[in-house]
């Protein structure tokens, strides 16, 4: 969404929206870097765990952007031709420039591979590189959003509730007695999917967050990060493989992006309350590349991964992931964010990192 990793709020009572924009792309970066847990059995107990624990920690990141977006989007006031204009724009174009640049990547750095029928048919079905399927995801919520807000406008608080509680049966919690064998065969389609966590960034919104829910949200958190952590654990040693039911929609990973969210809202919203213009300004720069940071960061990575100039950091023979992981995410944040700030001054490049 254009208001999740595009355009930063650079109103300081705001703040808190490009601070979650940039804590969120980083985590996205740092669960790119980090893979060692999937290796089970092929690296020592403590890498593994290490690995784990990180894993369970920034897996909210995605969710998280979803939830920001609903947030911000699902309420403003403006008609659908600026809506439209404002926003494809700085998703359409990017898009399809990556998925090019990507394409040739991909295939030996052969520039006539974005010119075969092969192109066209990957670019339409969202298989040319991984990350490339969050842009995906915002053109279809793009689609929906006018219609989402003429709904919305005209529901109460219950209507929203009883949507959101069909979203978390027939999604999240789904998911997880799929773990046991057992499927809900009942087809709601419009409950399912990431709508649920766009519409519940609009409820947060519309809900009063008094301190007993941040409170509540915080014990949370710290609930679901220790069943994340030895629920990977015990799955994996019952399957004898890396075995992770963190997926991006499970009830899990969703409730704890949902209370993270309520909890760094609150909490960066009183810290930068009083944020100085220089520390304002810094904020917004960075909240303004994370796009880019997010289409740039897998090119570099994965020079990082081959070796760079003969170092592997991330291979566990060279470094543990305790240090690899927290490392070469920052390392790769800064360098992809001084990239992109610096294609943001060049003319027609700009408009591919907006």
């Amino acid at each position: 969404m254009e208001n999740v990793i595009q355009k930063p709020v650079t109103i300081n009572r705001y703040i808190w929206v490009d601070l979650i924009r940039i804590i969120a792309i980083f985590a996205v970066v740092a669960i790119h870097v980090n893979n060692f847990g999937f290796v089970w059995n092929k690296v020592s107990w403590i890498d593994w765990w290490a690995s784990n624990i990180y894993n369970a920690m920034i897996l909210f990141a995605v969710p998280i952007l979803f939830i920001l977006s609903g947030y911000l989007l699902l309420d403003k006031q403006e008609d659908d031709r600026t809506f439209f204009s404002k926003r494809f724009g700085k998703v359409i174009i990017p898009l399809v420039a990556w998925s090019m640049i990507y394409m040739i990547f991909a295939n030996n750095y052969n520039i006539f591979s974005i010119f075969t029928v092969d192109f066209v048919q990957k670019f339409w079905s969202n298989k040319i590189f991984y990350h490339l399927y969050f842009l995906y995801y915002i053109i279809g919520l793009y689609l929906l959003t006018p219609l989402l807000r003429r709904i919305l406008a005209h529901a109460n608080m219950s209507d929203i509730l009883y949507f959101l509680l069909l979203w978390f049966l027939f999604t999240p919690l789904n998911q997880l007695i799929g773990f046991f064998g057992y499927n809900i065969g009942i087809p709601v389609e419009a409950a399912t999917g990431n709508l649920g966590l766009y519409i519940i960034g609009y409820a947060i919104k519309k809900t009063q967050i008094t301190d007993k829910i941040v409170y509540l949200s915080g014990v949370i958190v710290a609930t679901l990060l220790m069943v994340m952590i030895f629920g990977s654990y015990i799955m994996s040693m019952n399957s004898g493989k890396f075995d992770n039911f963190l997926t991006s929609l499970n009830i899990t990973q969703t409730s704890y992006a949902i209370c993270l969210f309520i909890l760094l809202r609150e909490t960066l919203d009183h810290m930068t309350l009083k944020t100085s213009r220089m520390k304002t300004e810094t904020i917004s720069a960075v909240a303004e590349a994370s796009m880019g940071i997010y289409l740039v960061h897998p090119i570099l990575l994965h020079y990082i991964r081959h070796g760079l100039f003969g170092v592997f950091l991330l291979s566990p023979s060279f470094l543990s992931p305790i240090i690899s992981v927290p490392l070469v995410t920052a390392l790769l944040f800064f360098v992809s964010l001084i990239l992109v700030i610096i294609m943001q001054k060049i003319p027609l490049i700009r408009k591919i990192v907006p």
